[in-house]
């Protein structure tokens, strides 16, 4: 039978789109992919719930409670404490063995990531430590055994940290809980928090210390104790003819688990006086009750009275003392009533 041309040339041309389109990729439509855009995979969560992570070796997981400090924070001997931009968001949580077979948790077995406001990423210390002590926390959880935790992240000291990620990863599939921490996080009290920021999300640059209160550096936790004038010489040295020297008695003591040396090093101590003038840090460290400098080593858990001094004008009284060591935030005491 005969076929007309035009049939012919139709069938033929739709034998050659059919084989061309075996073997040309499919274009898919849609949204574009774009690789390192796409966030993990995660769940949002709330304090006080509680979550399994992991599947292989699964854990319950119960963040209780987040709060900002500006205090020290220790893990066996390694020490965490703020510099003066910074300050801490700590994390007490649980963790508890669901399995039916033991299960090991240390540090690496959790992930904490806090996002700033400004969305950048604060990765915690690497260490935990049992909720009320400061060793390292390694443990064999037995079936339904559940323990109280905390570790550490150091932020920025103005304003809240919004994000909280908290990661379990297996065979390179991460688990992930979002917290948002808005209100959330115990808030700063004063004297450490700015009272610019009625939030108190935001840590104090200086800090404004009343009477008797202990407050911490690095190594030392510090006291005023007592501010005089004397006409005295230090150190053999007496003040040039018309001025004073001011002196600042401080206790400092060890709050550490182990023996810590000090010097004048460890601190840097500066007046301003009643006209307004800051006089500078000499240097020098006094023992509290002779003239002689102060150092030494301080037992755990010990106590030194050390003075500081400036040399001011007769006329010239004292307004505030400031204290601080290796991270820059300072502590203001009034000296002013200080004859």
């Amino acid at each position: 039978m005969m076929r007309h041309p035009l049939f012919v040339s139709a069938l033929t041309l739709a034998l050659i789109s059919a084989a061309h389109a075996a073997t040309t990729p499919a274009v898919q439509t849609g949204r574009p992919v774009v690789q390192g855009t796409q966030q993990l995979d995660g769940q949002n969560a709330q304090v006080g719930q509680t979550f399994t992570i992991g599947k292989q070796s699964p854990l319950n997981f119960t963040l209780r409670s987040a709060e900002y400090s500006t205090g020290r924070m220790l893990f066996g001997d390694t020490i965490t404490f703020p510099k003066a931009d910074e300050k801490l968001l700590i994390l007490h949580y649980t963790v508890q063995n669901p399995q039916k077979r033991e299960a090991r948790y240390y540090w690496g077995d959790i992930k904490f990531t806090a996002v700033d406001a400004l969305d950048r990423n604060h990765d915690y210390v690497q260490a935990v430590a049992r909720e009320g002590t400061t060793d390292k926390f390694e443990i064999t959880l037995k079936p339904a055994q559940k323990v109280d935790v905390v570790t550490v992240i150091v932020v920025p000291a103005a304003g809240p940290v919004p994000k909280l990620m908290v990661q379990r990863e297996e065979n390179g599939t991460p688990q992930v809980l979002r917290y948002d921490l808005r209100a959330k996080a115990k808030p700063l009290n004063a004297p450490f928090a700015d009272p610019e920021d009625r939030s108190g999300a935001t840590a104090a640059l200086r800090v404004n210390v009343p009477a008797g209160k202990v407050v911490p550096l690095r190594y030392f936790d510090v006291r005023l104790d007592r501010v005089t004038f004397t006409a005295e010489p230090l150190l053999g040295r007496a003040p040039a003819p018309g001025r004073r020297y001011l002196t600042a008695t401080f206790v400092i003591k060890n709050p550490l688990g182990r023996d810590v040396e000090y010097s004048w090093g460890n601190f840097q101590a500066s007046l301003k006086d009643a006209d307004g003038e800051r006089v500078e840090y000499n240097q020098l460290m006094l023992k509290a009750s002779r003239d002689e400098k102060a150092s030494g080593t301080l037992p755990r858990g010990e106590e030194a009275r050390v003075r500081f001094y400036w040399e001011l004008p007769e006329t010239v009284a004292g307004d505030t003392v400031y204290l601080t060591d290796e991270s820059g935030r300072a502590y203001a005491f009034d000296v002013k009533a200080t004859k």
